[in-house]
């Protein structure tokens, strides 16, 4: 019983190892800056940015997305002119940095089914 007991702790001790290297080197994975580019944005690296719409959206919409994207953090001013959204950042941005905020806006506002409105 002795010796099983001390298999269980060593396939255990090997298990809980490997899964936190597993987790510590995930953590230092980059990927470039391009990974993230959108072909819809122009200003990376300042700290506007405009997101250039392909077909136009709702009134209503554009105004929850502006309320919606204002009441974030790292943003300081949303302009909506046209179909150019301009957003003002609190500093220089990336496309890294700036990937999730413009994900949530399209799957939010911009892709969203019209009919689930």
């Amino acid at each position: 019983m002795n010796k099983n007991f001390i298999n269980c702790l060593c396939f255990t001790a090997a298990f809980f190892f490997f899964s936190a290297f597993t987790v510590y080197s995930q953590q230092f994975e980059r990927h470039e800056d391009n990974v993230y580019a959108n072909p819809n944005i122009s200003g990376v690296g300042s700290s506007t940015i405009v997101y250039h719409l392909t077909s136009p959206l709702e009134t209503n919409v554009l105004d929850e997305l502006e309320s919606y994207m204002e009441s974030l953090n790292a943003i300081t001013q949303v302009d909506i002119n046209g179909q150019d959204i301009s957003i003002q950042f609190k500093g220089a941005t990336t496309n890294e940095m700036i990937y999730p905020f413009i994900q949530r806006m399209e799957m939010l506002y911009v892709y969203r089914n019209s009919k689930s409105r």
